[in-house]
């Protein structure tokens, strides 16, 4: 088995992907010692992460700035991997193995700005240089149901049910469009339950 191992965790808002991260993170921490995990995820918090995520709060129309959203999310993608993904991956030794888990990458970007208009070849072909995860989790859940489970913080952007409608269907497409690896979870049950099935697909790429 390689050293090195990268897995992404995506979803629309609600659909469980950061406790889940955090569950994995847990369960991969305490099952070997040689494990050297990082845990990060998209926006980030540098220069251009910091702006998105403030466009996502200020901002009330899902539709609005596109353009300028796609170009902030591959620039934060691209200073992601340089400085942060790409180092810890290949900074490892026969003795070890690297894991980074990802809470959204470019999965996001196709699925929120296909959904914002933009054209869902065009942002794959934009995103098509960016390293490509051993193994994605895209978890799946009525938007109705997600917007229950964040009903209790301040709507962002697109937080909002028709949009999130339109995110959740670009999602569904990702397996027929991409040549990743990827794996549609269905999230609507516990948190347990979906940890499980995940944990399962997991320790089949660690053994």
């Amino acid at each position: 088995m390689k050293n090195e191992i990268f897995i992404v965790v995506d979803g629309i808002d609600g659909s469980g992907k950061s406790e889940i991260v955090k569950m994995l993170h847990n369960y991969l921490f305490s099952r070997h010692k040689k494990y050297l995990i990082l845990t990060t995820r998209e926006p980030t918090h540098g220069i251009y992460g910091k702006q998105i995520r403030e466009m996502l709060r200020q901002e009330k129309d899902p539709a609005s700035n596109s353009e300028k959203l796609m170009d902030l999310f591959i620039k934060d993608r691209e200073s992601h991997l340089k400085n942060t993904i790409e180092p810890f991956l290949s900074n490892s030794n026969e003795h070890e193995l690297n894991i980074v888990l990802c809470d959204r990458y470019y999965y996001s970007t196709i699925a929120f700005q296909g959904a914002q208009g933009l054209d869902i070849k065009s942002l794959i072909e934009k995103n098509k240089g960016f390293r490509k995860p051993d193994r994605t989790f895209i978890l799946d859940v009525e938007p109705s149901l997600a917007l229950e489970r964040i009903d209790h913080r301040k709507k962002e952007k697109f937080e909002q049910i028709d949009f999130m409608r339109k995110i959740r269907d670009n999602f569904l497409k990702l397996p027929d469009l991409l040549e990743d690896n990827i794996k549609i979870i269905d999230s609507s049950k516990s948190l347990k339950e979906v940890f499980d099935v995940i944990k399962n697909e997991v320790d089949k790429i660690l053994s």
